[in-house]
Formats: structure tokens, C-alpha cells, sequence
């Protein structure tokens, strides 16, 4: 039989006593034995050792159980967040389209207060599309030939004027808008009463055509429709006036125009299908 070789015990000494403190401690915590007290300078010193174990096995178990448990309520916490963040993202979503349906059925209040006062008959129709590019300035509506619109009714709003229908289908028509080069609208200035005739510029601003030279026109005054061109119902307003330039030897002033309506904003219209 192999001999142990001194060097072992030597490397393995610290296991070694743990394993002969062990082996005394369960002699010494057999009943028989601790009946006698001859043992009990021994025995005291091994239990203690052995609960400094028991307790460091203890302490673990417990940090062990405290990070475990630190670990699961953050788990807990960033569902709960998570869960919170979704349900105000809901409650956001549900408070812009309550917004936004409040403002629509103020428009359309507005919209449906003008048709019941207005001399002649509209109906109401939604902008479903735009074309502002440089070439044309045109709007889509919802309503066509199925709704018995036509070529040239006028579109308005409670406000001002819009511009007239130039193209129908069945279910839309195309609306060129009073700014568009190829627009022309009789109108009037409310206050002196002069004629003239609005042209788009195909910008922002309109031109109010063929002011005699002498009238007394003044920025801000009110521009409406004539109802001459048998297209827009009189006394709608168009713009106002915000410069007049008189050329020494020019027959016409040049004016030019701000439309009322904003035409980036156009959600509902009314189309005029009865202007007499």
C-alpha cells in the first residue's frame, strides 16, 4: 500500500482540521457523551466554531434572499411603470381625439348655424385634398355629381369665400381657390362702394383690379363680393386691403388683397347650390 507522503498533510491541513473539528463536535453532541463533563472544556470551543459556520451559512442565505427579493420588487416596479406609461399614453390618445371631435362639431355647429340664416341654400361638404404647388392653387371636397354639385357653384365659408367648383365626378369635385391666377370674382369695396374685380395672384396675397385712380381707398378697408358675376351670392366677404399704390400716369390703382380665409386650414366648406 502506497504510503501518504508528508507534503499532503501539509497542503492539506486547514481541511483537514475542519474535518477533525466536525468529527469531535458530533462525538461530543452525542447524548452519552454529554453527560460527562470531563469533555466540557472541549466541546465549548468546537460548538463555537461550528455556530461561527452556522451563522456565516445563515447571513448568506439571508443576503442571498434579500437581493432575491430586492431583484423581484424591481421586476414588480418596471411592470408597474411600464403598465403606467402605456395607460397614460391611452388616456393622451383618448384626450386628442375628444379634442379634436369638440372642435369639429364646433365647426360644424358653425357651419350649420350659417345654413339655416343664409339667404340662399348650401350644403356642407369635407376638404379630402389640396394642391397648393405654384402651377395651381385647388382643394378636393367629399361631394360631387351625386350630390347635384356642378361646374361654377361658389364655395364658402361662414366667413368669407372660397373659391368655385371646376371639376365634378360622381363623389368629389375640385375647387380652384380665389388665390389661383385663373380666378376672378366681382367684388366691391364697402366703404366707397367702387368695383373692381379680385384676380389671384398665386400667392397670399389677391389683386383687386380696375380702381379708378381718384377713388379714396385706405389699407383695412373691406372687400366683398358684387354678386355681379352670378357665381358668388353678394356681400361675402373676400379680404381687406392692405396697400393701394396710385401711379401719376396710370388709369387703375394697384390694390392688393389678404383673403379672410386661411386656405392651409380648410377642414369642412360650404358649397352654394342655390344662389337665387
Amino acid at each position: 500500500m502506497a504510503r501518504l507522503k508528508p507534503h499532503f498533510f501539509y497542503t492539506h491541513k486547514r481541511g483537514l482540521l475542519l474535518i477533525a473539528i466536525i468529527l469531535i463536535a458530533i462525538i461530543l453532541m452525542s447524548p452519552d457523551l454529554q453527560k460527562r463533563p470531563r469533555y466540557y472544556l472541549i466541546e465549548k470551543p468546537v460548538v463555537f466554531v461550528i455556530s461561527l459556520f452556522q451563522r456565516g451559512f445563515t447571513q448568506t442565505g439571508t443576503g442571498i434572499k434579500g437581493v432575491w427579493s430586492s431583484y423581484i420588487n424591481l421586476i414588480g416596479v418596471q411592470k408597474e411603470n411600464a403598465l403606467l406609461k402605456q395607460e397614460i399614453g391611452h388616456l393622451r390618445a383618448e384626450n386628442t381625439r375628444y379634442k379634436e371631435m369638440t372642435h369639429s362639431l364646433e365647426r360644424m355647429q358653425t357651419l350649420l348655424e350659417f345654413k339655416e340664416n343664409a339667404p340662399f341654400r348650401t350644403i356642407s361638404v369635407r376638404v379630402i385634398g389640396r394642391d397648393t404647388s405654384n402651377l395651381f392653387k385647388t382643394i378636393t371636397i367629399d361631394s360631387g355629381e351625386g350630390n347635384g354639385i356642378k361646374k361654377d357653384m361658389a364655395v364658402i365659408t361662414p366667413d368669407a369665400v372660397v373659391g368655385r367648383v371646376i371639376r365634378t365626378s360622381r363623389n368629389s369635385s375640385l375647387v380652384l381657390l380665389m388665390i389661383d391666377r385663373n380666378s376672378a370674382i366681382a367684388s366691391i369695396i364697402q366703404r366707397t362702394r367702387d368695383e373692381g374685380i379680385i384676380e389671384g395672384s398665386g400667392g397670399s396675397i389677391a389683386n383687386l383690379k380696375y380702381i379708378q385712380i381718384l377713388s379714396d381707398i385706405q389699407s383695412g378697408d373691406a372687400v366683398i363680393t358684387s354678386g355681379i358675376d352670378g357665381i358668388y351670392p353678394k356681400g361675402m366677404n373676400v379680404g381687406r386691403v392692405v396697400s393701394a399704390k396710385k401711379e401719376s400716369d396710370a388709369i387703375f390703382q394697384e390694390v392688393a388683397v389678404a383673403p379672410v380665409v386661411d386656405f392651409t386650414r380648410l377642414e369642412e366648406v360650404l358649397v352654394v347650390v342655390d344662389n337665387e
